[in-house]
């Protein structure tokens, strides 16, 4: 787990650098945006929504992640939704606290302590908090965009025309019809989608800018600490609610109150740059959160 980790944080130091030193700037940033957006996040998507048995009983973790996404996008849209900043740096880091970034970060984690089932029961948390994501995640960046028009036939355009959201639903088609994937198919999605990680990593470097950040230092804390407070919150009673629901099953708990604290999603990155917000303080708290939850996660595994 700590290898992971080191890996990642290496890998966006080397986004950072290729920035600093000209290589790479936000115009590529923008073209690595388009390829996660367009082409390796919707094959991530299906193939973990596929790969996965969908059990009735589950979905109550998939309920859980939509009130954890939603409760904690309603705790920072009324931070910030006052403020004085202007349109772009508030529509992003309102962005950074609508959802959770499981599949990239958290996925991992849950193999490696409880098996196949920790893996499962965090990916059914995830398509809830998924569905908050593409849906209101999106709507958020359409509302503060200054390139589209706000309007509900504006958002539900582009909702029903959004790459990730589209895949969702496909995946979610493919599981209940019990229809496999082509095996030539399955093999083209893993290598298309091993580049995720790494693509969506890279951007965030590119997008890191620390002075900016700094500017906007009073605001990204007071997002973080609600965050986390919130989160923490809303875990703790998902944990005993599991408690509950499950009495035999202590990995349910232990899933729903660790997703609940997972660090800021990526495609609050994504939907920063793709409608001009600000992606530098998007990037930075993404940044930020990782570090946060990644300690709480080395925490966890050497218990």
């Amino acid at each position: 787990m700590t290898y992971k980790i080191l890996v990642y944080f290496s890998i966006i130091a080397i986004g950072y650098a290729t920035r600093r030193s000209k290589f790479l700037d936000e115009n590529a940033g923008a073209i690595l945006t388009k390829i996660i957006i367009y082409i390796t996040l919707p094959v991530i998507i299906i193939k973990a929504v596929t790969s996965i048995r969908i059990r009735p009983e589950l979905f109550s973790l998939t309920i859980f992640g939509m009130i954890s996404a939603f409760a904690i996008l309603i705790v920072g849209w009324f931070i910030f939704i006052r403020s004085k900043l202007s349109d772009a740096t508030k529509g992003s880091l309102i962005l950074t606290l609508c959802g959770l970034n499981l599949a990239i970060f958290a996925y991992p984690f849950a193999q490696l302590i409880w098996g196949n089932t920790g893996l499962t029961y965090m990916a059914m948390f995830d398509i809830g908090n998924a569905l908050i994501i593409y849906t209101l995640g999106y709507s958020i960046a359409l509302r503060y965009s200054s390139d589209d028009d706000f309007s509900v036939k504006v958002v539900l355009k582009k909702l029903i025309t959004f790459p990730p959201l589209l895949a969702f639903l496909t995946a979610l088609i493919l599981n209940f019809s019990e229809m496999k994937i082509p095996y030539i198919i399955s093999q083209l999605f893993g290598t298309v989608g091993g580049a995720n990680t790494f693509l969506s990593l890279i951007t965030i470097g590119i997008y890191l800018n620390f002075k900016h950040v700094l500017r906007e230092i009073r605001y990204v804390t007071f997002g973080i600490g609600a965050k986390y407070l919130a989160g923490f919150a809303i875990g703790t009673s998902l944990y005993f609610v599991s408690k509950v629901i499950a009495p035999n099953d202590p990995i349910m708990a232990n899933i729903a109150f660790l997703s609940a604290v997972m660090p800021t999603p990526l495609l609050s990155l994504i939907y920063s740059v793709e409608k001009n917000l600000d992606p530098e303080v998007a990037g930075g708290m993404i940044t930020i959160t990782v570090m946060l939850s990644s300690l709480m996660l080395f925490f966890v595994s050497t218990q």
